[in-house]
């Protein structure tokens, strides 16, 4: 009963996509991503060395290949082997298929019995690694047919997870297609062998490794430098419109002499002169940081480039805790940089860990976000030690990936 519900939600979501790809761009690369996918595999697999493994990992969005990226990264230094990605999302998809270090990357077809069949046969992987979440019936099924090792790594679950319901024995088997689950944190382990799952460990979340390695870069943005001219700076990351009605007009106002550069997670024309109407006259698009003229507020218009700017704040603001989910506190914090947020962090650990640790802020309004931000840019102690705490947060959580490679060893 359980795989027929499945086989059925496999089947609905597909005819769902279908209808939206006619009114939804983001659908219609998803299914345009996947038409002729076996053809498009088959001449791919031509140019890998066939002397070499094949490792897959897979994953479901841009998020979860950061998440993987340091391990991904790491085995191609190390070992001679063919790095495979399937995305399931296209906007992991589009941005990463070019990326250099992976010989093969590919849309991951519908999870059904037959494309699972076909698709694993093409690239005939040595080793599979699904990368959090993104638990696939179908294919767990046939590479466990093959006897190929199947790795869960950096997972998080949860007790309102489908999983660990009573009524939900055959979900459960799932988790037991995997020959090892490596979690990141205590709960998520319990939660395994309280359904008498024993080949999990602990391991830490990856993206603190990932975040780290992300603050050593040494990208200049010449004409971001030009525009601070020496003088402090606040980036608001992924910011949604929730977030940026609580920061626009303490920016505007301008009480202390900064420099804002916002990156909104939506970059589209339409938001963007949205936000530039709503500045008055005091922002202009990154795309024409040469032409400015006194402004003081810059509204990044592209995606790619907000992890490395991050270098340049004082202070940070990190978006979606309003209504949406929080998006990636991490990246500011391994800089040493206090951030700030919107309330709600459910389902997001590290934001309440990170409070507690006195690295991050979080405000519910106008009021508390400009005591917030006037606190720490008058008072040099509070500042310091929130900074502090930050970096703090980032290098006492590293290691996962060490960790990760080690078990993944033992299957390669």
């Amino acid at each position: 009963m359980g795989k027929t519900l499945y086989n059925i939600g496999v089947w609905s979501y597909y005819q769902g996509v279908k209808v939206a790809s006619l009114f939804n761009e983001k659908a219609k690369l998803w299914l345009v991503g996947r038409k002729e996918w076996r053809e498009n595999l088959k001449l791919a697999v031509t140019r890998l060395n066939p002397n070499q493994k094949n490792v897959w990992f897979h994953v479901s969005s841009l998020g979860e290949f950061e998440q993987g990226r340091p391990i991904m990264e790491q085995l191609k230094k190390e070992k001679k082997i063919n790095l495979i990605i399937s995305f399931y999302s296209p906007s992991g998809y589009e941005q990463m298929k070019d990326w250099e270090l992976a010989d093969l990357v590919t849309y991951l077809p519908l999870d059904t019995q037959k494309n699972s069949v076909d698709f694993i046969e093409i690239i005939k992987p040595d080793v599979s690694l699904f990368v959090k979440y993104d638990i696939w019936y179908h294919y767990l099924s046939q590479l466990k047919a093959k006897k190929i090792p199947r790795l869960l790594i950096s997972a998080r679950f949860y007790p309102s997870q489908t999983f660990f319901k009573s009524w939900a024995s055959w979900y459960r088997k799932l988790l037991f297609l995997f020959d090892h689950i490596l979690v990141q944190d205590e709960l998520s382990l319990n939660l395994l062998h309280s359904i008498d799952y024993k080949a999990a460990e602990i391991s830490g979340d990856i993206r603190y490794d990932r975040v780290d390695e992300l603050s050593k870069n040494k990208d200049r943005f010449s004409d971001i430098e030009k525009f601070i001219n020496g003088k402090q700076v606040f980036v608001a990351g992924s910011s949604w419109p929730s977030g940026e009605k609580v920061m626009l007009r303490y920016f505007l106002e301008k009480k202390h002499d900064i420099r804002i550069i916002m990156a909104p997670h939506d970059v589209s024309k339409e938001h963007i002169a949205s936000l530039i109407q709503k500045c008055k006259g005091k922002a202009i698009r990154y795309s024409e940081i040469d032409k400015v003229n006194g402004e003081h507020i810059i509204l990044v218009d592209s995606i790619g480039i907000l992890s490395r700017i991050y270098k340049y704040a004082q202070i940070a603001y990190v978006g979606g805790a309003f209504k949406e989910g929080l998006h990636n506190i991490l990246e500011p914090a391994a800089y040493g940089i206090p951030v700030i947020t919107g309330p709600n962090h459910e389902g997001f650990p590290e934001g309440p860990s990170m409070e507690e640790n006195g690295g991050l802020f979080r405000v519910k309004n106008e009021i508390e976000f400009t005591t917030i931000v006037n606190e720490l840019l008058e008072n040099k102690e509070a500042y310091s030690k929130a900074s502090d705490a930050a970096g703090k947060f980032i290098k006492e959580r590293k290691g996962a990936s060490s960790l990760t490679l080690k078990v993944i060893d033992r299957y390669l």
